[in-house]
């Protein structure tokens, strides 16, 4: 083969492509004209933003702090819906609690992440519409909930690790309708290369909610609130969400105002002749 004749056999792998405004473009193929040509984009369309790779927990919280601060009493309602679904299941049965915990939990990723995506409120239904994905989210947190309870008996340490490497489990199945151990992947390789900082994270955390025990066990109706919202945003910079949900959730049902234009509700018939 001529040195001039490109290899057909180049790369395969998906990494080699997914460049930021270069997707399905190989280096070797690239136009590398002079700035000012007519390849080159135009001023008042800049290249699209890539998300954030940085480990930074105090952003997080404070971001998850921002998100629901201005809609804290639809946020303190679902975490007092969290709160009641762990009572209620936990003490009827421990297989109730693995059966309907995961989907609760997935439940309010999705709502804290259609919030973020523009939403003007938290919507509580959003909390039970992770229930369209209650296989993957289940054996997920069956599988979660083993590692947790063997690292947690082994000196604690571990299972804030195993924590802390499969935070994001539970919003790829939601967010991008990954399968279970494809999100359990997902989310390890997400944290692979700071896992010490997620240990720390997954202690904030917990320390957080430990806090929140403290001021008299109501306090946790904010911070289990603010456990979700972090989390969410450390997924937002570091992965960045999909440009549409995997789990389609109903709209509002709209509310007739007289100054919103929508046509008068009908009246019923007149039984004056």
């Amino acid at each position: 083969m001529p040195d001039n004749q490109p290899d057909e056999n180049w790369r395969h792998d998906d990494s080699y492509y997914n460049l930021p405004g270069r997707e399905g473009v190989p280096p070797e193929r690239e136009d590398r004209s002079m700035p000012g040509s007519e390849s080159d984009p135009p001023l008042d369309n800049p290249p699209p933003e890539t998300p954030e790779k940085e480990f930074d927990l105090g952003r997080w919280v404070r971001d998850g702090w921002n998100l629901i601060r201005d809609e804290l009493p639809g946020y303190i309602i679902a975490g007092l819906i969290y709160l009641a679904a762990i009572i209620i299941s936990s003490r009827i049965h421990g297989i109730v609690f693995l059966a309907l915990m995961g989907p609760i939990t997935a439940g309010f990723f999705l709502m804290t992440v259609n919030h973020m995506r523009g939403g003007d409120n938290p919507l509580m239904g959003d909390i039970f519409q992770a229930f369209q994905k209650y296989v993957p989210i289940t054996l997920a947190h069956l599988i979660l909930s083993m590692f947790l309870a063997v690292g947690f008996v082994l000196c604690f340490v571990p299972g804030l690790i195993i924590w802390g490497i499969y935070l994001f489990t539970f919003i790829f199945i939601v967010d991008r309708g990954f399968d279970f151990w494809e999100a359990m992947e997902a989310s390890r390789h997400l944290t692979a290369g700071n896992i010490l900082e997620f240990t720390l994270f997954a202690l904030v955390l917990i320390v957080l909610n430990i806090g929140g025990l403290l001021c008299f066990g109501i306090g946790v109706l904010v911070t289990i609130p603010l456990t979700f919202a972090s989390v969410a945003c450390a997924y937002r910079d570091l992965s960045g969400l999909a440009a549409e949900p995997a789990i389609k959730t109903p709209p509002p049902p709209e509310r007739y105002t007289p100054s919103s234009g929508n046509p008068s509700p009908p009246q019923p018939p007149s039984i004056i002749s």
